[in-house]
């Protein structure tokens, strides 16, 4: 069941469908950021959603693996996206956009409750996303 809700969690960010995207946070969702940053509370989630839809465009996710047990998802992805705005960094500098496409991996675990996500870390690495991005040189 829950694999079908992050599909719908990921069909929402396709189509920066805020609507449907809140309606997949409880009210009291945490989220954890790989960039060590946390967002409490379902409009800081949904900001920060909006922040990285106004950085990147063409999102598309491909399962890579994914897991089931009990209310928790664990998915494995391979995320592609354009850089096409400015990036807000956790210190509210922001990156300029670069154009470039890229590839990466990320790795989300989501945890359900009501069909909606009650908290949620993420895992990527983000070093090679910046090089992927042309935001530093490898």
């Amino acid at each position: 069941m829950s694999t079908q809700l992050f599909k719908k969690w990921t069909q929402a960010v396709v189509n920066s469908d805020w609507d449907s995207m809140s309606s997949l946070y409880a009210e009291d969702i945490v989220n954890l950021n790989p960039d060590g940053t946390t967002n409490e509370g379902k409009e800081a989630c949904l900001e920060k959603d909006k922040s990285w839809d106004s950085a990147f465009s063409d999102f598309k996710f491909d399962v890579v693996n994914s897991m089931e047990s009990g209310n928790t998802t664990v998915m494995e992805v391979q995320i592609t996206c354009t850089m096409t705005g400015e990036m807000m960094t956790p210190d509210a500098s922001k990156i300029p956009p670069t154009g470039k496409t890229h590839t990466f991996p990320y790795c989300m675990i989501m945890e359900w409750e009501n069909s909606q996500i009650r908290r949620q870390r993420n895992y990527g690495d983000l070093m090679s996303f910046m090089e992927g991005f042309g935001i530093v040189s490898s």
